[in-house]
């Protein structure tokens, strides 16, 4: 007789470390702040519904909900953020630890726009702030992605690699777009010199936002954006809040590609999943230099990412076969 095989996480949720920046973005940005809670659901409905019907016609995420997010959804987006547990129930059963790392990341990402989006401080004291809070990040072991990059291997080079965005152009390219701007709204927000400089380059990377989205997959990202592309000086001021972000977003197609690939049984997922986030948590597996992770990012061309934040481009040409 086999015994069962237990599934103990100790995943935990943690909010926000304590500081007077806190939710000056929402303040001050809040049509930005307001996507971000749609990009949650997108995420979730993605995990979710890969994980759950995994027979569905493609026409399930590639019109049905791909419709819905890009036609209502980001149109008038949630003015909180959504409890993402309530749309990917089963996902979140599954893998709470690639959950608990995703959340730890997106409270990380919150922060670093709080503290540019606060007038009051002076840039030294927002190098500080963002100092301690990526020490505050980092002491979370369990849940913080590695400082050191990862090379493309890690991402493509795996059996199940590209298995998503193959079956789903689409949702891939939204995906991506959403990548593009979370990264990309730190760059006009570094390189402004005054307040109306930041809102008018945040307007703008809004805006461009938008154009990737239209006469979809064309002028969407065709590799996924990486932040020394899409926001150099943000990249070159932290490079290791960049290269984090860098590794959040591939281990997010990652995880798409091992739900989406018919050929691992349920059964199986959560263990490659878990393979996953240890090797994107750890400093050893599949690094890279900096220099050569800002080489890549180069290589890869920015015009294939969405173009850089700052200044505004226009769409990039389709690069695809």
């Amino acid at each position: 007789m086999r015994t069962a095989g237990a599934q103990w996480s100790t995943a935990y949720h943690q909010f926000y470390r304590q500081a007077s920046h806190n939710w000056e973005f929402r303040r001050h940005y809040p049509e930005a702040d307001r996507l971000f809670n749609a990009f949650d659901y997108g995420h979730a409905i993605l995990y979710e519904t890969l994980l759950t019907e995994p027979n569905a016609p493609t026409s399930r995420l590639e019109q049905r909900e791909y419709d819905f997010i890009t036609q209502r959804l980001l149109l008038n987006p949630p003015r909180l953020p959504l409890e993402e547990s309530v749309i990917e129930v089963e996902y979140a059963k599954l893998v709470p630890e690639a959950k608990e790392m995703f959340e730890w990341a997106h409270v990380l990402h919150r922060q670093v726009y709080d503290i540019w989006a606060d007038e009051r401080l002076s840039a030294e004291r927002k190098d500080r702030e963002v100092g301690r809070l990526l020490k505050h990040y980092l002491a979370r072991r369990n849940a913080a992605f590695s400082t050191r990059p990862k090379d493309m291997h890690l991402m493509e080079g795996q059996p199940y690699s590209l298995s998503f965005r193959r079956r789903y152009p689409k949702f891939n390219g939204l995906i991506w777009a959403y990548h593009w701007l979370q990264v990309g709204l730190y760059e006009p927000m570094v390189t402004a010199k005054s307040s109306e400089a930041r809102r008018a380059g945040v307007a703008a990377a809004l805006a461009r936002f938008r154009e990737l989205l239209v006469n979809p997959p064309h002028n969407m990202p065709a590799v996924m954006p990486m932040t020394a592309a899409v926001a150099p000086e943000f990249s070159r001021r932290y490079p290791e809040v960049a290269i984090i972000f860098d590794n959040l977003h591939a281990m997010h197609d990652v995880i798409s590609d091992v739900l989406a690939d018919s050929t691992i049984p349920r059964s199986r997922k959560r263990a490659e999943i878990l393979q996953a986030v240890a090797r994107y948590r750890d400093d050893t597996s599949s690094v890279t230099t900096v220099a050569e992770w800002r080489e890549m990012a180069e290589e890869m061309g920015v015009k294939n990412m969405g173009g850089r934040a700052v200044p505004a481009e226009p769409p990039p040409p389709r690069n695809r076969p």
